[in-house]
């Protein structure tokens, strides 16, 4: 699997289904125009650690080998992003699988016995055994250092260059993404997939197998702002998180938590504008 995003595209364009699209101007019939509709892939992805199987995520087949090691490292079972050695991707009969090679003092086991076999595009929490490891990942992290701030014009920059590089989404319309921006709003790296944990971690495997961690920057999503993609943003030290939609509740707990900075855009292209969220603890009074 050479070039794996340009195969998911090719491969929604070979498995159009006909759908029916209402006509813009009104029928007075009730008539709907049909026609042929991108799908988006999602399948089973078996990811292991030198060949012992570790988890089984729902995704887009597509920069797979970003996946794995984005996974580990935001999981905190891989705990030196330079470590992995080779990830090798096959495909045998629509089955998918990832191996990641790592030596065994890079692996934290701890980390690896909590997650459970299956793992949703949708969830955060899927593959978290009890509660008890979910307040656990707050330990396990620690508040970002004071940084410089990401200005709302990059912000705005960013959201308006990422349609340009969703490949799979304009030929599906279903798949989000997570952008890499320099600090003027530059997008540098993109990563898509049918869940947004999966975009954001095939991101940050992308920026670590290319050496990119350390380098200043911020991230932009296409979705909704949840806890778990703080969590994850922090593994990239990166200066904002920007999506398209407000944080919830648990998200700012997070991000006061690592002084991670999140921001949205509200309004259309012509009057959009960045609100932004404090990074300090609520209480309610």
């Amino acid at each position: 699997m050479t070039d794996l995003r340009s195969a998911v595209v090719a491969r929604a364009a070979h498995e159009q289904r006909a759908v029916a699209v209402s006509n813009a101007q009104g029928d007075a019939h009730g008539n709907a125009q049909s026609v042929t509709w991108g799908i988006a892939v999602e399948a089973p992805v078996e990811i292991a650690l030198n060949g012992t199987p570790w988890t089984v995520m729902l995704a887009t087949p597509a920069d797979l080998a970003d996946l794995a090691v984005g996974l580990a490292l935001t999981e905190r079972v891989l705990r030196d992003a330079h470590a992995a050695t080779d990830v090798v991707v096959s495909e045998f009969l629509h089955d998918i699988a990832v191996n990641l090679v790592v030596p065994e003092s890079a692996l934290d086991t701890t980390a690896i016995r909590s997650r459970s076999l299956l793992g949703s595009t949708a969830c955060g929490l899927c593959g978290l055994e009890s509660l008890a490891q979910l307040h656990a990942r707050g330990t396990s992290v620690s508040a970002a250092p004071p940084s410089a701030e990401i200005s709302d014009s990059a912000i705005l920059r960013a959201f308006a260059e990422l349609p340009m590089h969703q490949p799979i989404n304009a030929a599906t319309r279903s798949v989000h993404a997570a952008a890499w921006c320099a600090p003027n709003g530059a997008i540098e790296l993109v990563r898509e997939d049918v869940g947004r944990h999966n975009a954001l971690d095939k991101l940050i495997g992308a920026l670590a197998r290319r050496g990119m961690l350390a380098q200043p920057g911020f991230v932009v999503m296409s979705s909704r702002c949840s806890y778990e993609l703080v969590y994850k943003a922090s593994v990239a030290h990166t200066l904002l998180l920007a999506t398209v939609s407000a944080p919830t509740t648990m998200a700012l707990e997070w991000s006061a938590a690592l002084q991670l900075p999140l921001a949205c855009r509200v309004g259309g292209d012509a009057h959009a504008r960045v609100v932004r969220f404090p990074t300090e603890e609520h209480n309610a009074g």
